[in-house]
């Protein structure tokens, strides 16, 4: 069995963006792993790359017609044997000793069930161009304004994932890891983040839309999240704020971006 089962959902990846995140995974100080794919329906040769890969740490799956991205972690949660499970996304890296430092701060705090990282921003066009830096001290309320994680640079003690799965909600099928988060920590289950960039984070901000449709899935999930949470009713207007950003023209709402974020 593997210290760590690592887990990752594709879907018409970019090719050359999946062999540097696979890359990224395979090449990490802690080599004790497994790296379980789920080719979620794609449509492209992604499954070709993916076969083309020699390394027996690699372990593919497949769904005929796309699932969406909870489904597909789920299904590699099923067959998961790690101590440990970890999410890194298909157009990310993770940065040298992530797993090496994740494993070392669960080992050592033992009433942490869940741990993210601080991560780097980057796009193709731009390289490197900015950060975002999480809270290290997580409670309830640090999932009021946003998600106070990077969902790819998790890593979970497996036990977590007895208590509770992906889910899909909304016809986006967007949201799943910030309604985990919001569950987990409703149920008890304490987290925190490294204070240290050990993830780069694929963020396009000339390509990145987030539709009307999607900002009520998320006023969905916030309203659902907060009152597990037990932060309404003072949270509702926390929950209106994907619907409220949608009336702001873009323009403002990059410079608004710029001066909350830094990016």
């Amino acid at each position: 069995m593997p210290l760590i089962s690592v887990i990752m959902g594709v879907h018409n990846s970019d090719p050359d963006m999946l062999l540097s995140a696979v890359g990224s995974v395979l090449s990490q100080s802690v080599s004790d792993i497994e790296l379980i794919i789920c080719d979620d329906g794609s449509e492209n040769n992604i499954r070709k790359i993916l076969d083309g890969i020699k390394d027996s740490r690699l372990k593919l799956i497949s769904f005929k017609e796309n699932k969406g991205l909870a489904a597909a972690l789920n299904a590699c949660i099923d067959v998961a044997g790690g101590k440990y499970i970890a999410r890194q996304d298909d157009d990310d890296i993770s940065l040298s000793g992530r797993f090496e430092k994740q494993i070392g701060y669960l080992e050592n705090h033992s009433d942490t069930y869940f741990i993210g990282t601080d991560c780097e921003l980057y796009s193709q066009g731009e390289g490197v161009y900015g950060e975002r830096i999480m809270p290290q001290t997580v409670d309830k309320r640090s999932f009021l304004f946003n998600s106070p994680f990077i969902h790819g640079s998790m890593m979970f003690r497996r036990e977590v994932f007895d208590k509770e799965r992906y889910r899909t909600l909304g016809k986006n099928r967007k949201y799943e890891d910030y309604d985990l988060f919001m569950r987990l920590c409703a149920d008890g289950f304490k987290s925190a983040n490294l204070p240290e960039k050990l993830y780069r984070f694929h963020y396009d901000r000339s390509t990145r839309r987030v539709s009307f449709s999607m900002r009520c899935d998320e006023f969905k999930v916030r309203t659902e999240g907060f009152k597990r949470l037990g932060l309404m009713p003072a949270g509702f207007f926390y929950a209106l704020k994907p619907i409220l950003l949608g009336f702001i023209p873009r323009k403002a709402m990059i410079k608004l971006k710029e001066k909350t974020t830094g990016v």
